[in-house]
């Protein structure tokens, strides 16, 4: 969730840095350390995962809980990043979740910046927001950083052993 703004930062790791640099398979050490902290707080973020109470929609029950994914991609840019999240069949879903929604019903209804709607649709209640991601975030962000910085010295060590 980037666009979110959570972010990890390592700092203080010019020596592990160094050798980083000196052993043969860096992007490996790299995704695989990314990857253990990513799968913790994958895991935080299912376990609080609300379940489809089977009032209806579109989606099967337990589908919110079965897409959150853990995914490390370069960018252009050279950097690693980890994305940690609903996949595209319920990441609509898991905003309005997140953030809580109105309820409308006979069309789209948008509010605008002046407070007013635009569109055929009525708004019918609003549904509160039931945030389980930022708190999966804020619960294990300490072990997910943890977990990154021991697997990438781990790697390191391995890799500079053999």
């Amino acid at each position: 969730m980037p666009q979110d703004g959570i972010s990890i930062s390592l700092e203080g790791l010019d020596s592990l840095l160094a050798k980083l640099s000196a052993i043969e398979k860096p992007e490996a050490a790299i995704r695989k350390a990314l990857r253990a902290g990513g799968n913790i707080i994958n895991a935080a973020i299912v376990e609080r995962a609300p379940e489809k109470d089977g009032t209806g929609g579109s989606l099967p029950e337990g589908a919110l809980k079965h897409d959150i994914i853990t995914r490390v991609s370069k960018r252009e840019e050279g950097d690693f990043v980890v994305i940690v999240g609903p996949d595209k069949l319920t990441s609509h879903v898991a905003r309005w979740v997140e953030y809580g929604h109105r309820g409308v019903r006979g069309g789209t209804s948008k509010v605008l910046a002046n407070g007013k709607t635009k569109g055929p649709g009525s708004q019918t209640h609003d549904v509160p927001a039931h945030p389980f991601i930022r708190p999966a975030w804020e619960a294990v962000h300490t072990e997910a950083s943890e977990a990154i910085v021991t697997t990438l010295v781990n790697e390191i060590n391995r890799q500079s052993k053999e």
